[in-house]
């Protein structure tokens, strides 16, 4: 079975869709679909924009991290920068935007790793990676109501936080991997 049959042997088809909640950042719908078997379903879908995430390092190699306080998991996360897309935005300009509002500065080197979708089973979102270099130190300017601090950390020491569970974010775990395929540091 070729890709396009084994696509029409287990798509979902979508019957009707009803919105049970816009919000400011994410939309939630009740879609009423159809199983490749003809039977009937339905799917919670969460509708949100686009998002951009910069794996950033400075002159001497060190990543650029942030530490937040997330309250869906009432803790202080370490991440990389990231934030979502205005409405048409392109994913590189979310990014170059992202990168200078959370940290203060402007990378004069950035390259798309990738993208990542967080949860498959229940939102629409995309998140584009990047990579940066090269980066300059202008002024950082936050959003209202956001609270960060920003720092520097050795890609070595970054790996082993990843590794014994101090930094469990999905997005920078995925940026960390794409970036370590890339440049052949792991095989």
């Amino acid at each position: 079975m070729d890709k396009k049959q084994e696509y029409e042997a287990m798509r979902e088809k979508k019957i009707s869709s009803k919105e049970v909640f816009k919000g400011q950042v994410l939309d939630v719908f009740d879609d009423e679909i159809e199983l490749p078997d003809g039977r009937h379903s339905h799917r919670e879908v969460i509708r949100h924009c686009q998002a951009a995430a910069i794996l950033a390092f400075n002159n001497k190699g060190e990543v650029l991290l942030e530490d937040q306080f997330r309250y869906p998991y009432d803790s202080i996360l370490t991440e990389i920068p990231a934030g979502k897309a205005d409405p048409n935005e392109d994913p590189l300009t979310t990014a170059r935007r992202e990168l200078e509002e959370e940290t203060g500065y402007q990378a004069k080197q950035m390259e798309e790793l990738g993208l990542f979708y967080p949860s498959v089973g229940y939102t629409d979102e995309v998140i584009h990676l990047f990579v940066a270099s090269d980066l300059v130190k202008t002024h950082q300017h936050l959003d209202e109501g956001e609270y960060l601090s920003y720092y520097f950390l050795p890609l070595k020491e970054v790996l082993k936080k990843a590794e014994n569970g101090e930094i469990n974010d999905g997005k920078t775990i995925a940026a960390l991997f794409y970036y370590l395929l890339k440049t052949k540091k792991i095989a």
